[in-house]
């Protein structure tokens, strides 16, 4: 089988959840023996990568690998510039195998690349089965902030577009469902898969906890991830007997001047990131928005208990058998779940730590992930042949 993989980034050449999500694909139908034409792209004045260094990533026998390195466009002086760029992304690809969209098994594109493709598709081109991946869906879940509404608005016709014209449609589970059926979607159409985490990062047990409660944060600073929230029940924070601890790019203005407070800054290297999540106990996550956050997968690898909010697919991952799930936007349950959380007896704690890991193991190791997704590729190829 010969599969083409479009996607906006991935690791180590771009930072973030989708392009994690890309490189473990490609890498798992690499082992699979699969052909593997990837596309993909750096973002402004990023050195392009070889192909070589591209193809070392994977840690792989990559002789069955085609890679396709471009740059994401930049028109940074043009309103609406992302989707602008993201347009114009997706016309440097459709050009780039103008002549091969035929001769693949199947295309599984990540966000808005195959927007130019499915045009043609649509025009009656022939091409392979088209599958379209969009991780959270943000762009129609629930903002109160009136220029990310505004954002949001521009990005969802794009999006209805590509959901109703592509043949099937990758998704986490969970509300991201719900909002591909209620934007038009047959809900037949709809290949639920959660996303992975990466044997390497998987411990057999939690790692013994510390005479102080250890709890972290994990994020950008985006009003969706709920730092506001966090900032504005400091006081509550300050009274907890523990250590909070925040690692991202965070600006002191939105930090928590207290003692028990504190900062790690960005940490971009993966064995000093784990360092610090094995050194705490339970991860909060208290978005207002979100896909499958792979934060929390790893938090849940390493055997930390999760509290989070009600969002995407995250009640997929997290309940009260490994932690707290909580409405999203409700700074009430957050600061009684943190109370909860914080003087729970240490044999409790440990039980949801032991649940997460256990979770984990059943459901979203990459191994099972790829295979499941591999199957439903087999099939969309066979169904629309």
């Amino acid at each position: 089988m010969h599969i083409a993989i479009v996607t906006d980034g991935i690791t180590p050449f771009v930072t973030g959840g989708m392009q994690r999500h890309s490189h473990h694909l490609v890498k798992q139908l690499l082992k699979r023996g699969v052909d593997v034409s990837c596309v993909h792209c750096v973002y402004g004045d990023s050195n392009l990568p070889s192909e070589q260094e591209v193809i070392d990533s994977f840690q792989v026998n990559s002789g069955n690998l085609t890679v396709y390195t471009m740059r994401f466009p930049s028109l940074r002086n043009i309103p609406g510039h992302y989707i602008r760029e993201s347009y114009k992304y997706s016309c440097d690809i459709y050009e780039l195998l103008e002549d091969q969209w035929g001769e693949f098994d199947f295309i599984y594109s990540k966000g808005y690349t195959s927007w130019r493709l499915l045009e043609e598709k649509k025009k009656g081109k022939h091409m392979a089965p088209v599958g379209v991946k969009f991780h959270g869906y943000e762009m129609f879940q629930k903002n109160k902030n009136l220029k990310i509404r505004i954002e949001q608005f521009m990005l969802r016709p794009p999006v209805v577009f590509m959901n109703r014209n592509a043949d099937v449609i990758f998704s986490y589970g969970g509300e991201i469902n719900e909002i591909i059926e209620r934007i038009g979607v047959d809900s037949e159409k709809i290949i639920s898969i959660g996303s992975g985490i990466d044997d390497s990062w998987i411990l057999e047990d939690p790692i013994s906890e510390t005479s102080i409660r250890k709890f972290l944060f994990i994020g950008r600073n985006e009003k969706r991830k709920g730092l506001d929230d966090l900032k504005a029940i400091s006081s509550e924070i300050e009274k907890l007997p523990v250590e909070f601890h925040f690692v991202g790019p965070i600006p002191q203005t939105k930090q928590i001047n207290s003692s028990n407070c504190i900062y790690h800054g960005e940490v971009k290297e993966v064995n000093a990131l784990r360092s610090i999540i094995d050194s705490c106990h339970i991860l909060v996550s208290p978005s207002h928005s979100e896909g499958m956050p792979n934060v929390i997968l790893e938090a849940m690898a390493r055997g930390l208990a999760i509290l989070a909010t009600e969002v995407g697919a995250v009640p997929m991952m997290v309940s009260n058998t490994n932690g707290r799930l909580i409405k999203s936007r409700s700074r009430k349950l957050l600061v009684d779940a943190l109370n909860y959380l914080a003087y729970l007896p240490k044999k409790q704690l440990l039980d949801l730590r032991k649940n997460s890991l256990r979770k984990i193991d059943q459901n979203y190791r990459w191994s099972f992930v790829a295979e499941q997704t591999y199957k439903a590729i087999e099939k969309a190829t066979f169904t629309n042949s």
